[in-house]
């Protein structure tokens, strides 16, 4: 890759090539017009870490929220930024445009894809999976609160994937949620997406991720289980013990 090269690819319309503009510390996209720079702290230039500047033209509320003073080295940013949707097309999705994603081409994505023969359509890096507080049977995709830590018994870690089919977070236990009829609950939190499985008495966290992240996973399971699309216009915030 050419040194004024960040991605070849732009993670957010994959139709650009984010290159270097102007200066030599802003990056941004041929397509859309995301834009990156290079961060410093405390004064100093702290290497191989950019932030987000500038999303383009769009309803990004959720997204310039959730990446507020955030930076971070290319390769993990690339994944984060590559969960960005607009406002807009977040509830399109929760109320069923699957259509809308762009499906996941990292490597870790290529294997689910091999082992389970199956769309990966997105993955959350570096999550924490926990038993918690159970929620209501309702689903809601705009995070508005942390998830509730108070009684949580933590299981493992890995990256989730959302695939045709299910949720899948590879770990020792390697934890599927098939999208089925046992899914009664979804939560997006700002930290965190929780699941509610019937006959269950908590709910499985999936804790660690972006506020925007949260929403799309949420809006994932909204769009592949219809029954649970109640009151997103609303939603509500607080898990139900």
């Amino acid at each position: 890759m050419a040194s004024d090269t960040l991605y070849k690819e732009c993670p957010l319309c994959t139709q650009g090539t984010v290159k270097e503009s102007g200066t030599g510390s802003t990056f941004r996209c041929s397509h859309c017009g995301l834009t990156l720079k290079k961060r410093s702290l405390l004064g100093l230039f702290k290497k191989g870490h950019f932030a987000v500047t500038d999303f383009g033209e769009g309803d990004y509320s959720l997204a310039r929220r959730s990446l507020k003073d955030v930076s971070l080295p290319p390769d993990p940013l690339k994944v984060i930024i590559g969960n960005i949707y607009p406002d807009s097309q977040l509830e399109a999705i929760a109320n069923g445009a699957l259509d809308l994603l762009r499906p996941v081409r990292t490597i870790l994505a290529q294997v689910i894809l091999e082992q389970l023969n199956e769309v990966c359509y997105l993955q959350v890096n570096v999550l924490r999976r926990g038993h918690g507080k159970p929620l209501a049977e309702s689903g809601h995709y705009v995070p508005e609160q942390p998830a509730p830590r108070d009684g949580m018994v933590w299981q493992d870690h890995g990256n989730l994937f959302c695939t045709t089919h299910r949720l899948v977070l590879p770990s020792d236990s390697f934890t599927f949620i098939r999208m089925d009829r046992k899914v009664v609950g979804v939560q997006a939190f700002t930290d965190a997406v929780a699941i509610q499985r019937k006959g269950e008495d908590y709910a499985t966290y999936f804790v660690g991720c972006y506020p925007h992240e949260a929403a799309l996973v949420a809006a994932y399971v909204l769009a592949k289980l219809p029954a649970l699309r109640t009151s997103t216009a609303e939603p509500r915030t607080e898990a139900q013990g």
